[in-house]
């Protein structure tokens, strides 16, 4: 017979509540409950909204934080409305309302994974508009690779490998699959002046479209993974008018683009493709000294993050906006973050060199700095997003917060999220309109609203937090939150009344693990907070219910029918 989950609920969780001076118990409990421990009162984190101008554009904003393991979208009130689990560092919303994050993941909005194609990527991936995936991917030389191909041994420092990127298209085929089928490496097209019996070898200045092997200086260190710090390439853009490719290259301080209507085979080479460059550099910014074209003076960007070409319907549609971080090698940090926004010098799928054979522009279409500038400075991460009003969405990485300025550069809007951790980050974040094809079938209704909708009745248990149930889903709830309580992970194990009710991968436990941390499933506002937790819909045996934090359990109990 099917039960309605509520009512289950309800059922299970009434005992504690009479335990605690709530409703009258109808049911024993075993065993009892942890007793709740006394815990100080805590100053109430500055994290939520922290400020919303009616000249801020409205909608709603993804991000990701740098330690966790979910994607998170606030409404324009700072509400947590949804959650996909999986997402890591970076997620963009799909119009089919799932997201596509780190670790190349298609996750729909119940949170089950839909495609994982498990291939090296680092730090960014993209949906073209054929349906396939365009991911950023490294690529490694040895030691004695790199040297046979002209690098200078100094150049690589104690380095057992040298780093670079790859570019990498691939089409899904399975849930689990997918088939590459085009590429570009940045080890194609190398130039070197350091040993004129190794390939590669010319005049570095003379050939801007190729990348000197031997530029970046050694005391860049090296990786975990033993490779030199040599690119470290960021993040990838796509414009489809073009069929360009942009890469942000933050430790050579630039931004390249390189030609993806060039097949397979030219992708290698330096012919082919609408710019008639193969896979050659059809531009390069930022930096000049990086293909001796400039002096450190004519340095622009400074370790950028997330350069890519504003979309069409905004504000500067077709020129590019840079999170210019401001930080570099010691000797060239410039001390301050901007977002920039340049016009590209284009001519047809070309672009034009500037006086002394560097590519232009000289200035910026657009700067946002801070007043001092100095008093904004993320030095790692961030990234920034132009809204169809013209303001700029920026997403502050080690700052962990997000704020959105005019043209003017007045902010407008900014939200600060609740750090887990002390290195907690948000790697970037996106602001979608309303009427987002990706946002129809999702159940918006903000955690604020679930709380406020649970509390106008009876909790069913007090504990260390009140529990209730509001339409088929468990709710944490407390007055006054602390740092303590943005740190803990909770566990809610449900054992269902016939195991066959459970996933294979379950059955041999005996209950659906639906273990969750606040990041995930909670929200904070006005000193309270709340979690929210989807129930199975399954006839419910029992109950596992409790709470953790970095000093050990706070408080558990087991509701169990007869």
């Amino acid at each position: 017979m099917r039960v309605w989950r509520g009512t289950i609920v309800a059922a299970i969780l009434a005992p504690l509540a009479a335990c605690s001076g709530g409703v009258e118990p109808t049911l024993a409990l075993t065993p009892t409950p942890t007793p709740s421990p006394t815990l100080a009162p805590t100053a109430t984190p500055r994290t939520g909204l922290l400020l919303n101008e009616p000249e801020s554009f409205d909608g709603y904003t993804l991000f990701s934080p740098g330690h966790g393991n979910y994607a998170r979208l606030i409404d324009h009130q700072g509400n947590l409305t949804h959650t996909w689990p999986f997402g890591r560092r970076l997620a963009r919303l799909l119009d089919n309302g799932n997201v596509l994050s780190i670790g190349n993941l298609e996750i729909d909005p119940d949170g089950n994974i839909v495609w994982e194609y498990r291939y090296p990527q680092h730090h960014d991936l993209l949906k073209l508009p054929n349906g396939n995936v365009l991911l950023l991917s490294n690529d490694y030389l040895s030691r004695e690779e790199a040297v046979s191909l002209g690098a200078n041994p100094d150049s690589l420092g104690p380095c057992p490998r040298t780093r670079g990127a790859r570019v990498v298209e691939a089409r899904p085929t399975g849930p689990d699959s997918a088939d590459i089928v085009w590429e570009w490496s940045v080890f194609d097209h190398l130039i070197q002046d350091f040993d004129p019996e190794k390939p590669n070898y010319g005049v570095v200045a003379d050939h801007p479209e190729r990348i000197d092997l031997n530029y970046g200086p050694a005391e860049a260190g090296c990786r975990d993974d033993g490779g030199a710090r040599w690119l470290h390439a960021n993040a990838l853009d796509y414009n489809a008018e073009l069929d360009q490719i942009m890469i942000t290259v933050r430790h050579f301080s630039e931004i390249w683009v390189i030609d993806h209507s060039a097949n397979a085979e030219e992708a290698a080479g330096s012919a082919g493709g609408n710019a008639g460059k193969g896979g050659d550099l059809l531009y390069r910014w930022g930096n000049p000294r990086a293909y001796r074209a400039g002096t450190p003076a004519d340095q622009r960007l400074f370790f950028p993050h997330a350069a890519h070409w504003i979309p069409e319907g905004a504000p500067g549609a077709g020129n590019v906006l840079i999170f210019n971080n401001g930080a570099e090698y010691p000797g060239f940090e410039r001390g301050y973050s901007s977002v920039d926004e340049i016009a590209l010098p284009n001519d047809g799928y070309n672009y034009r060199l500037g006086a002394g054979f560097a590519y232009g522009p000289n200035e910026t279409a657009w700067t946002y700095a801070a007043d001092p500038p100095e008093s904004f400075y993320a030095y790692k991460e961030s990234g920034a997003q132009r809204l169809p009003n013209g303001n700029t969405l920026i997403a502050d990485g080690p700052g962990a917060r997000i704020f959105e300025v005019t043209r003017e550069g007045k902010t407008v809007w900014e939200f600060a999220h609740a750090m887990r951790y002390p290195e907690d980050t948000v790697y970037r974040a996106y602001r979608y309109p309303p009427d987002h094809p990706g946002l129809r079938g999702l159940d918006l209704t903000p955690r604020r609203t679930a709380y406020m909708d649970a509390v106008a009745g009876k909790p069913l248990a007090r504990a260390v937090f009140d529990l209730y149930v509001e339409d088929g889903a468990l709710v944490y709830a407390k007055e006054r939150c602390g740092q303590i309580d943005i740190a803990d992970r909770f566990f809610l194990h449900i054992v269902p009344e016939r195991a066959e009710d459970l996933s294979e991968s379950q059955q041999e436990f005996g209950f659906d693990n639906l273990d969750f941390d606040f990041f995930s499933r909670g929200a904070l506002f006005d000193g309270k907070c709340a979690a929210v937790v989807p129930l199975p819909d399954y006839p419910i045996a029992s109950i596992r219910a409790g709470q953790f934090s970095p000093s050990g359990e706070l408080w558990s109990a087991e509701f169990e029918f007869p």
